[in-house]
């Protein structure tokens, strides 16, 4: 399974001598895909798992190059507005895992040795 990453990364362009607010906003959009397949994410660990390969991708993604204090800044709001912007695609892929769990757990016929009075 692939959860995709879809986000836009605005970038504040601010010109020499021109207030911050009348600064044109660049929007960057981003694609990308994270592949959970072999992850269970009904579990913890899975879902954890699942949460640090989008951290990664979301730096891999965000990563500008720069070191000085603007560059870093934009980079943490790149990844703040990936991060914020794919939680919700998480939080339905681990709900749906669970949620799978729960109704193959239903569906599954008890041995006769578990039913009383077999």
């Amino acid at each position: 399974m692939i959860l995709r990453l879809s986000f836009a990364a605005a970038a504040i362009a601010i010109a020499a001598g021109t207030p911050a607010f009348a600064s044109p906003v660049n929007a960057t959009a981003f694609e990308a895909s994270v592949t959970y397949d072999d992850l269970d994410l009904a579990t913890g660990e899975g879902a954890a798992r699942l949460d640090e390969r989008v951290r990664i991708k979301v730096r891999q993604m965000c990563r500008n190059g720069g070191r000085d204090g603007a560059s870093l800044r934009l980079e943490r709001e790149c990844q703040v507005s990936a991060l914020a912007a794919a939680a919700p695609a998480i939080r339905v892929a681990v709900v749906n895992a669970r949620l799978e769990r729960v109704r193959l757990a239903a569906n599954t016929p008890a041995s006769p040795a578990a039913t009383p009075g077999a």
